[in-house]
């Protein structure tokens, strides 16, 4: 049975299933919002955990509309696939896994029960493992514009890739991890040369040339194909 619910001037599609047993909530492709649920979840219970997720709904929403008609909304089951440093990965929803999520080297792994936190999960696995790797990776790049940061963090930080912080910090957006490695490289050049000139004037452009001769084909690259990747 589908009806639809009405929260904070949404409207929830609500489709009941006899194999589901968690709720879970998916954008679809025309930015439908669709609740999945078991068919004797508890009405009241549904719309106060639909309520609880509005915020996430409306970040969603908004990043679909940045990325166009195109933009694709995972709904976390098996074998959707996820990007690591620019290779996809098939998911396997398990209910024998037992951490929330985890990375076999082959496929990622996610528990039954955690699915309707999936992209939380996510975030901090990338979270988790970007931070080493981005900082190894920053150190093998700082030769080319001889400048070091003092500190490297991972975080969110909306539709921007990069920013550079006070105190020598550079920050990197999380979903960056989910990039092919020469786009990566090209948003850690950018910020490393913003620790030498912080405005885009023609010294940084004379910085970022002599540091990545190929700067503008990357930049290019990942305006047009970096929303395809980063598809959390």
């Amino acid at each position: 049975m589908n009806d639809t619910l009405e929260i904070g001037g949404l409207t929830f599609h609500v489709r009941h299933s006899l194999r589901r047993r968690t709720l879970g909530l998916m954008v679809g492709r025309g930015a439908e919002l669709i609740l999945n649920c078991p068919v004797d979840a508890d009405a009241q219970k549904v719309a106060k955990w639909a309520q609880s997720k509005l915020l996430w709904v409306h970040r969603r929403l908004a990043r679909k509309e940045q990325m166009g008609e195109g933009g694709y909304i995972p709904e976390f089951t098996t074998g959707e696939n996820f990007f690591y440093l620019g290779r996809g990965y098939r998911l396997k929803v398990s209910k024998q896994q037992p951490e929330s999520l985890s990375f076999d080297g082959n496929r990622f792994w996610l528990q039954r029960d955690a699915m309707s936190n999936a992209a939380k999960h996510f975030r901090n696995w990338y979270i988790q493992h970007g931070r080493m790797w981005l900082t190894e990776r920053t150190a093998s790049l700082v030769r080319r514009t001889g400048v070091s940061p003092a500190k490297i963090d991972v975080r969110d930080l909306g539709f921007r890739w990069g920013s550079c912080g006070k105190s020598l910090t550079l920050c990197f957006n999380w979903r960056l991890l989910q990039l092919p490695k020469r786009l990566i490289d090209y948003v850690i050049v950018h910020e490393l040369v913003h620790l030498r000139e912080p405005y885009h004037g023609d010294g940084f452009r004379r910085l970022l040339e002599r540091a990545l001769p190929d700067w503008e084909q990357r930049s290019e690259e990942l305006r047009l194909k970096g929303s395809a990747f980063a598809i959390l």
